[in-house]
């Protein structure tokens, strides 16, 4: 071969050579917190593809990595961290809340006529719009937890009031308690009941207002024309929804479905490259036989039937007691302020015809979690109060003895009241403890009344966790409900955690600062303990460490150094498997 052409043909490898050693994307000239124990700090990042390549610890570095297509990121100062993976959301939820009406702190004319406003032009010409609980949230700040009739004042909203807003959207709408409902002069007609008289239903000169009492049969003949939504509004609600989570830095959220149309739904925009965070996705307990007949397994893309670490199913959700601000949460000991009751149990732990009984079978349980443990998947359940918790770690202590399954792979979903011999219990086992602080600001306002002085010492007890060696996982429960709305921002969670205060600051000092944890404590749960819930993918991503997944989020100051100023933060830049799904 001429030596001019063996001269090429070694620039040309040399080139080649050179192009893999440049990165994708290199971030540098800022802390890196890794939350790896062995390097967790460092100065910069370089990604090639959807992986680390390197973690560096002089800005010198950087250069090494940086060639005429790498897209550099200079930090200047910012943090970088692993991106948040919010471990319980109820996505549908949320996204609905942001492109849908949302009436929960709407409680007057001028308030429900902004709100449809805002909300119009979002559904499209036809669509109905309907729910929103309004007065909701109201309610119960001003009852602290406390809704009764003693504390309702009742706002009675007409249709004439949003008739002009609404003429080509039929708008069937609720208060928080669905004793009241408005109807729109579209969803009347639409109903046959524009000049109706029926029972229930509010009169003035003999015309109806549109407003509607619980019990009326109105309600039904509204109900029987409502038309679902379409598919394309969905899709946007989800679009909206994932894009304020890119925004809020999450990079990864483990969701509940109870339809399979969810999952199609996700799919569609995974297929059109729109999914731009990781899913968890948890069918409820009662979606087991159909998953079972689907061959559907934990780890497992719903379309590909692969593993995958992007989007696939989870474990099953599982409700076994309330909540403790209905004083739902199943309690050892009577409620503080109702001495006749102690809480009752759910769906999934009780043989009665509904849900919310007095009577309970934990046989129901056993055998729910035995058939999930037979088919290879995991049980996270629902339990707050001192005995549900209790309750759920005897049926799981049950199982692991006769079937000697693993059960490191188990959640208990919110833990909030912990009797100090449960930890125990629950290390032995291995158990996860998915824990929600972004619930701590309100229901720290009025738990001492539910539980007495000396019961409220166990709530939220996120230090007892993590020194018994449990491991801890963060979520925020959005989008809340009709009495409290959750904030699932990583500013709130972690304040609640590190600082355990409202988004006021509130109250000075933290509410009950023994449970208090550090914010590198606070990062672990939120990131690589998150990651490690999945079936222990803690050893592909969660963390900043060469070869895993780059999941990064770059935040405007350094929560580490100044945790008292984390609700401060904001949210420059989320990385999504190597991708920048978010820049601000």
């Amino acid at each position: 071969m001429p030596l001019k052409l063996i001269l090429i043909a070694i620039f040309a490898s040399v080139n080649f050579i050179q192009a893999q050693t440049k990165a994708d994307i290199v971030l540098h000239n800022g802390p890196v917190y890794t939350v790896e124990d062995d390097q967790l700090w460092a100065r910069g990042i370089a990604i090639w593809g959807n992986q680390i390549r390197a973690v560096f610890s002089d800005d010198s570095e950087a250069a090494d990595y940086i060639g005429p297509d790498t897209k550099v990121i200079d930090l200047a100062g910012r943090l970088a961290l692993p991106g948040f993976i919010d471990a319980h959301t109820h996505f549908a939820g949320f996204a609905e809340q942001q492109q849908d009406i949302m009436l929960m702190r709407v409680d007057s004319d001028e308030g429900l006529i902004a709100e449809l406003e805002r909300v119009v032009p979002l559904v499209g010409e036809g669509q109905w719009i309907t729910g929103g609980q309004w007065s909701g949230a109201i309610q119960w700040d001003a009852g602290l937890g406390e809704i009764d009739e003693g504390k309702r004042v009742r706002w009675r909203p007409n249709r004439r009031t949003i008739d002009s807003i609404t003429e080509k959207n039929p708008c069937f709408l609720s208060s928080y308690d669905r004793d009241l409902h408005l109807a729109n002069t579209a969803a009347l007609r639409a109903a046959g009941l524009e000049a109706a008289k029926l029972e229930g239903m509010e009169l003035e000169d003999g015309v109806p207002t549109g407003l509607i009492h619980r019990g009326s049969p109105a309600l039904a003949r509204l109900r029987a024309v409502v038309k679902p939504k379409s598919q394309e509004r969905i899709l946007n609600e989800y679009r909206t929804g994932l894009r304020l989570l890119a925004e809020m830095g999450i990079v990864e959220f483990h969701d509940m479905f109870r339809g399979f149309d969810h999952i199609e739904r996700l799919l569609i925009l995974q297929e059109a490259g729109e999914l731009t965070a990781r899913i968890w996705e948890r069918p409820w307990l009662d979606l087991s036989e159909q998953m079972y007949e689907r061959g559907l397994k934990m780890g497992m893309h719903p379309a590909t039937k692969e593993r995958d670490f992007f989007f696939r199913y989870g474990g099953f959700k599982s409700a076994n007691d309330g909540m403790l601000g209905s004083r739902g949460a199943m309690l050892f000991q009577v409620y503080a302020d109702r001495p006749d009751y102690k809480g009752h149990y759910q769906e999934y732990n009780s043989d009665a015809p509904r849900p919310g009984s007095l009577i309970g079978n934990p046989q129901v349980f056993y055998e729910y979690c035995k058939a999930a443990v037979e088919h290879g998947f995991s049980v996270d359940s629902h339990a707050i109060g001192d005995r549900g918790i209790s309750e759920v770690i005897d049926v799981l202590e049950r199982i692991h003895e006769d079937l000697d399954a693993d059960m490191s792979m188990f959640r208990i979903i919110h833990a909030e009241i912990v009797q100090p011999r449960e930890f125990d219990r629950m290390k032995a086992l291995n158990l996860i403890a998915e824990t929600n602080p972004s619930q701590l600001p309100d229901d720290m306002r009025w738990l001492r009344a539910r539980l007495g002085s000396e019961r409220v010492k166990l709530a939220f007890p996120f230090r007892s966790f993590i020194d018994k060696g449990i491991v801890m996982s963060f979520g925020s429960d959005v989008p809340g409900n009709a009495g409290a709305i959750f904030f699932n921002h990583p500013k709130y969670v972690l304040n609640a955690a590190v600082n355990r205060t409202n988004e006021k600051g509130e109250p000075a000092g933290g509410w009950q600062p023994q449970h208090k944890i550090s914010m590198a404590e606070a990062i672990k749960a939120f990131t690589l303990n998150a990651a490690y819930a999945c079936l222990r993918e803690d050893r592909v991503r969660g963390s900043i460490k060469v070869g895993k997944l780059a999941d990064i989020a770059v935040i405007d100051r350094n929560i580490l150094a100044e945790p008292e100023m984390v609700l401060e933060m904001n949210v420059d830049l989320t990385i999504v498997d190597g991708r920048i799904v978010f820049e601000r």
